[in-house]
């Protein structure tokens, strides 16, 4: 499953949520810290896992 990263608007505390693609469609992440869902998506980078050994 993805990892979003977000950046609560109302805190300032960066946050990171693991949701499949269908719970990201659903609804919007909210703050861990304030329970505030003024939440802007930070752009991260990401880990590809592969099963076949180079």
């Amino acid at each position: 499953m993805p990892t979003y990263e977000y950046l609560c608007e109302a805190c300032r505390k960066k946050f990171s949520v693991i949701q499949s693609f269908s719970e990201y469609e659903k609804a919007k992440a909210a703050c861990p810290k304030c329970k505030s869902r003024k939440v802007k998506q930070q752009i991260s980078t990401f880990t590809a896992k592969t099963s076949r050994k180079s």
